[in-house]
């Protein structure tokens, strides 16, 4: 096969906490994440000449080799060895920096498909630990499974469940950088959280206790550098519904509700002036 097509999904996160931080500087982290149907779709097409090209929307990369597609491809080609190249073009529909996962789904779907491309029968576990030198979601998008996520993000649990469950995405255009919001949250003064309820309300398919249990650690330090996400937040309060949550380190605000016709209709208001996805969490 010298074509192959892969699909990268976008990711949520139902619970995020910080528990503290490591001697490396990073976080530690306790998560359950989500992947949705919303995705990006790469193409990846054999070469004969050795050469990676990556064929991007206007905007994602100004230097090739600051793309992590680019750099994941590079490392296997180098590491196992390998004397084709390999044309990729991605499509892209994941906004970036908004907190979905979108370039660590990239990369692990570039892993896939090479894996699969070039013939170096690596197994899931083998391509995660590749991954992880990339950046910690990258073992979790290699799964696309709910699971629960500790460490920096990449000691996962599977939770093996399908939630199915209508999710409406508000991205207001607004880049976080993942790094300022981490450095800019106070740990000693976040609320005690346990995770136990939201993976029960996950392995049950319990949607009022998982909306009840939604919370992100990140929320007030996102809010202080970007008021405008809280205000977004807030307007969407006010329309009753049952789930309202920031994605990771932002800036995406997710909806939950059992009422798809609210969900339009929330959708509609802010259409007009951020990018918005009707979804589902798989």
């Amino acid at each position: 096969m010298s074509v192959i097509k892969e699909k990268a999904y976008a990711k949520v996160n139902l619970y995020l906490d910080v528990l503290g931080k490591l001697d490396n500087g990073y976080h530690n982290l306790e998560m359950v994440m989500a992947p949705l149907n919303l995705h990006d779709t790469l193409t990846f097409k054999k070469r004969k000449d050795g050469v990676i090209e990556l064929i991007t929307s206007d905007g994602i990369t100004d230097d090739i080799e600051d793309n992590l597609v680019y750099q994941v491809a590079d490392f296997l080609q180098e590491q196992y060895h390998i004397k084709n190249g390999v044309t990729i073009t991605l499509e892209k529909n994941i906004p970036i920096g908004a907190g979905l996962g979108g370039g660590s789904a990239d990369a692990a779907a570039t892993l896939r498909a090479l894996n699969k491309l070039w013939k170096l029968k690596l197994t899931q576990e083998e391509l995660a630990q590749i991954g992880k030198r990339f950046g910690a979601d990258i073992p979790y998008c290699i799964y696309n499974k709910i699971c629960i996520a500790r460490g920096v993000g990449d000691e996962l649990v599977f939770l093996d469940n399908k939630l199915n469950f209508h999710v409406l995405l508000v991205y207001p255009n607004i880049h976080m950088s993942t790094k300022e919001v981490y450095e800019n949250v106070t740990i000693d003064t976040l609320p005690s959280k346990k995770i136990t309820r939201m993976t029960e309300a996950v392995y049950n398919r319990n949607f009022a206790l998982l909306t009840q249990e939604l919370y992100n650690a990140l929320e007030m330090s996102a809010f202080d550098i970007s008021p405008k996400l809280k205000e977004i937040k807030t307007q969407i309060e006010q329309w009753g519904v049952e789930g309202v949550l920031m994605s990771g380190s932002g800036s995406t605000i997710f909806v939950l509700t059992e009422d798809t016709q609210k969900l339009a209709d929330i959708e509609k208001v802010f259409a007009d002036k951020y990018q918005t996805f009707m979804t589902k969490i798989k």
